[in-house]
């Protein structure tokens, strides 16, 4: 931790960064003494930072980029057919990324974080969801909870905070210390370097749609749904779903049940017994698609896929026990979903 005149110091200088508009100075300041040192103050303004500064380091209003997304790749797994490819996190690189995606809408990467992070991700998402508790009691956050200051506070309201908890959920930028975790093992991983290939631009995360899971079995089955469908349908994006605990196929905790195909468009939304407007009804699925895909997920493996593959978290009566997952969706920066908040990497 930096303390003293030090800490002084580096206040005001990243005040005075921020003042002089110097946003990506500022962040790659903070970030790099991030994982030097063990410091809350850090981790937490970074946080806010990241936020704040995104329509200030990206030109949203500018063209967007309009290289193909996903890219166009030598289709990478020929003898796969109608089901996930799956590979190692070995063999995670972008032509198998987009390959995957471009032809059968998600990918399955095997261990790719392993299970000794998964355990510690799951045992970090625990710490989030009791500080949150704490936090609405007392209303000091931590470490480990710590809604955002100044003007970024009035994104979120307590009432939203409790909601996304009692659903099993909170937003990872709101944990300055999973936020810090999280990003190290996704630069550990190279993935920062492959979705800018991906994307041919600076890829960037999302307030909204980067959260922390710890879910309970569903008491009644639940609707299909691309997240396109109000997000957008001409977002550039990737989602990577970690399974934190085993699930799925053969287990007594909820997976995913996902569509094993390319959807290069929304399918049909709201219509007879859709829950939501933007929800695709399952009488839908069962008319015009063939069985879907419930894979088996061992802790620390993970799913890709974009805002057009069609998915639903599994329901069945033998789902017993809380499933835990991280979703973490990136965009391309010149083309991310306003709504969801992006936010700079």
């Amino acid at each position: 931790m930096i303390t003293g005149p030090a800490k002084q110091e580096l206040k005001t200088e990243i005040k005075s960064l921020v003042q002089n508009k110097e946003w990506r100075v500022a962040l790659d300041k903070l970030s790099n003494l991030s994982f030097q040192h063990d410091d809350p103050w850090i981790d937490s303004y970074l946080c806010n930072l990241r936020l704040k500064a995104f329509k200030h380091i990206v030109d949203t209003d500018g063209a967007p980029n309009e290289a193909h997304c996903p890219p166009m790749v030598e289709h990478p797994f020929p003898e796969c057919i109608d089901k996930i490819p799956e590979i190692d996190a070995r063999e995670l690189t972008l032509n198998n990324l987009a390959g995957g995606i471009k032809h059968h809408g998600s990918i399955i990467v095997r261990n790719f974080i392993g299970s000794e992070k998964a355990k510690e991700l799951k045992k970090g998402i625990d710490r989030v969801m009791n500080s949150s508790i704490k936090y609405e009691e007392t209303e000091k956050g931590n470490i480990w909870f710590k809604p955002l200051q100044g003007d970024n506070s009035k994104r979120i309201t307590n009432k939203g905070l409790k909601m996304m908890r009692e659903s099993g959920s909170a937003r990872t930028l709101l944990s300055p210390r999973m936020t810090k975790n999280l990003i190290g093992i996704f630069n550990d991983l190279g993935l920062k370097e492959i979705l800018h290939e991906y994307f041919n631009e600076a890829p960037c995360l999302s307030l909204n749609k980067w959260v922390l899971r710890k879910m309970n079995p569903l008491t009644f089955p639940a609707d299909w749904h691309q997240d396109g469908a109000f997000m957008g349908k001409e977002i550039k994006s990737v989602n990577l779903w970690m399974a934190l605990t085993e699930c799925g196929k053969g287990t007594d905790k909820a997976g995913m049940d996902i569509i094993p195909k390319r959807l290069n468009d929304l399918v049909p939304t709201g219509t007879e017994g859709a829950i939501f407007k933007w929800s695709v009804s399952r009488k839908y699925v069962d008319d015009n698609f063939n069985q879907p895909e419930r894979p088996h997920f061992n802790q620390g493996d993970a799913i890709f896929f974009d805002h057009l593959n069609l998915h639903s978290t599994s329901y069945s009566e033998s789902f017993k026990t809380t499933r835990y997952a991280i979703e973490t969706w990136f965009f391309a920066a010149s083309s991310s979903p306003q709504n969801q908040m992006p936010v700079v990497w």
